[in-house]
Parts: structure tokens; C-alpha cells; sequence
């Protein structure tokens, strides 16, 4: 998690951790909020804007956020901080990052550093996909964050959809071999092969199991792209993987060129 948060910047101790924000109004710029200090109980003044508050589905009505309603959220700046950390807190409910720490704080191993998180891939609202390692031999990376009967995994997804949303995590192992990292990506759907040359792949699955390994609106697809940083063409088993990848770099040429 910590080299996923450095991207924030952090210029306040409080940017990259998750708080509760207490609704307290609604105007044109988003929703205001109060974010009570652990220590002094001291309320702070945040804006939640409305385009990091929700991304749900177009078949998903957006919630009726009303002032008293909470909503769990990051910190991600802090506007004209003043000399004692005082400042306008910036907040979104759809960074990655926030997924990734709702689920250490149900997660020890997470948390003691017994496994840590390579890489998060969110559509927020809908689907996220995070990758997990061990460093610890002999310790079950995927396993701790799903937890036993999938407790961990479910008390996460419930605390950040928080009543209205419907967003599933899911756990992939990762690999320095990128092609297996690419295999585990693809999860819920079964790889047979995988090529990889640079920044593009080809995955081969079942026939029946192509819609799966696309996904709706091509989500599956999206995400196992943005965890593993390569551009995926998904094909049945049979197809001339090598033909694909030539084809593959040429349309990305000739769209780069157009």
C-alpha cells in the first residue's frame, strides 16, 4: 500500500487515510461534510464533490444522499492547509486506494505487513480487482484477504458500498511472471495460454467462456489490463496466438498513427 499511496503526495498526515464523513450539507460543488478528529473529536470541514462521490451502473439509481447520511471515504488533499493542519479536506469515494485499506483493516496480515498489496484495478461501483503478495514465506496471500468463509472479502465490500452500491472484490495472487500474473488476472475465468511480448497480450480461453473472459461492457477484460499493465486481446482456444499478437500490434499502430 505504501507505494500506491505516495502517488497522492502526501503534504498532510491525513491525506491517503480512510474517515467517516458526516454529511452536514448539499450545494453545487458536492456534498459538505464533518470529519471528527479520533483524538480531540474536534469536527473538520470536507467536501466530498459529486464526481468522486458514486460511479454506479447506468441501470443503478444513484443514492439520495441527504445531510446526517455518512459516507466512508479517502482523504486525498487538503485545501490551503493552514499552520496547524487546519484546511478544507478533499475527499473521494472512488480512489483505489480506498478499497485496498477498507480491506487491511479486516485483513492482519495486511496490516503487519505479513502480505502486501502490488496493485489495484477499480471501477468503482461495480468491480475491483486487487493484487496481493506474501512476504512471508509459507503465508497464503489470497487467502488471508478473503478470510475463512470469505469474511474479510465480504465485511470489506460491505463497508464500501455502505447500503447502496454493489461492488465485488476480487483477490488476485500476483507473479513477476507476467503471464501468470496475467493468468490470475483474468479470474473469475480459466486461461488455457497466454503470450506476451512488451505491453501487449493474448489470452486464449474457452469458446464458452469468452463472454466471461470479456466481461460485461468489457469489464473483466479492463481491469485485468490496468492490474497487470498490459493492453489484452481475449481469444478461443485454436486461434494462432502468434497471427493475433501481429495483428494485435498492428491495429495499436494504426491507431496510435490516426
Amino acid at each position: 500500500m505504501q507505494t500506491i499511496l505516495g502517488d497522492l503526495g502526501l503534504e498532510s498526515p491525513l491525506v491517503g487515510t480512510t474517515v467517516t464523513a458526516h454529511i452536514t450539507s448539499i450545494g453545487p460543488d458536492g456534498f459538505r461534510c464533518a470529519v471528527y478528529d479520533v483524538g480531540t473529536l474536534r469536527p473538520r470541514d470536507a467536501l466530498l464533490p459529486r464526481s468522486e462521490a458514486y460511479s454506479l451502473p447506468e441501470e443503478v439509481a444513484p443514492p439520495e444522499l441527504k445531510p446526517g447520511d455518512t459516507v466512508i471515504a479517502l482523504v486525498v488533499d487538503v485545501a490551503e492547509p493552514g499552520p496547524r493542519g487546519t484546511g478544507l479536506l478533499m475527499l473521494s469515494a472512488l480512489a483505489p486506494e480506498l478499497a485496498g485499506l477498507l480491506l487491511a483493516g479486516f485483513t492482519d496480515e495486511l496490516l503487519t505487513g505479513k502480505v502486501v498489496i502490488k496493485n489495484i484495478a477499480r471501477v468503482a461501483g461495480t468491480k475491483t480487482k486487487i493484487a496481493v503478495a506474501p512476504t512471508v514465506k509459507g503465508v497464503d496471500a489470497r487467502g488471508a484477504c478473503i478470510g475463512r468463509g470469505a469474511s474479510r472479502i465480504k465485511s470489506a465490500e460491505a463497508l464500501l458500498n455502505r447500503g447502496y452500491g454493489r461492488e465485488r472484490l476480487e483477490i488476485i495472487e500476483y507473479s513477476s511472471d507476467r503471464a501468470v500474473y496475467l493468468a490470475n488476472a483474468m479470474n473469475p475465468v480459466r486461461v488455457t495460454d497466454v503470450l506476451v511480448e512488451g505491453e501487449n497480450a493474448i489470452v486464449t480461453v474457452e469458446e464458452h467462456q469468452l463472454s466471461g473472459g470479456i466481461g460485461e461492457g468489457g469489464l473483466n477484460a479492463e481491469l485485468a489490463g490496468r492490474l497487470t499493465g498490459l493492453y489484452i486481446r481475449i481469444v478461443k482456444v485454436g486461434t494462432d496466438m502468434r497471427a493475433e499478437m501481429d495483428q494485435l500490434v498492428a491495429d495499436r499502430a494504426a491507431a496510435h498513427a490516426a
